[in-house]
């Protein structure tokens, strides 16, 4: 980001996650968003989201559709995990392609950095306009088993989402 603040985030899983999606309607979706969709229709489950700030790659066609596919590549390598084991998400400027050479130098560093305490930077990766922070996570255990939920999300005061 210009600011200097962080602008890749990565959550990691080191088992399969149960993973879903709830998708907007928009015709002026992100590449990640599309890629979700057919990803999470073949398997309910992932193993890390790579999540990119700055250029939301929505409206970009079949080069935006190439980046995503990139993207999803690298980190699946870097992880040395199925790439169908990956979620892309993005947010930022509509209309701009993710600049990808910046995205792939990332990703080894991003790997080499993830901890369980990340999840603040995490956060702090996806704010935008609204300029706060927010993330929760919770443990419980069910049928004598540890359940885990974890989330950040950041405001879309821009446009209507759908």
């Amino acid at each position: 980001k210009p600011s200097g603040l962080p602008d890749l985030a990565l959550i990691v899983s080191d088992v399969d996650a149960i993973a879903a999606g709830v998708f907007t309607t928009s015709y002026v979706r992100a590449a990640c968003v599309d890629y979700c969709r057919e990803r999470l229709q073949k398997k309910a489950s992932a193993r890390a989201i790579l999540v990119n700030a700055g250029q939301a790659n929505a409206a970009t066609g079949e080069e935006g559709w190439q980046d995503a596919l990139a993207s999803a590549q690298a980190l699946a390598e870097a992880l040395q995990i199925s790439p169908d084991s990956i979620l892309l998400a993005s947010t930022g400027v509509i209309g701009r392609r993710i600049k990808m050479d910046a995205l792939l130098a990332g990703i080894p560093t991003l790997v080499e950095s993830a901890s369980e305490t990340g999840s603040a930077l995490a956060a702090q990766a996806i704010v935008t306009t609204d300029l706060v922070t927010k993330s929760i996570a919770l443990e419980t255990i069910i049928d004598d088993r540890p359940v885990r939920v974890g989330g950040i999300a950041k405001g879309s005061g821009m446009i209507h989402p759908n």
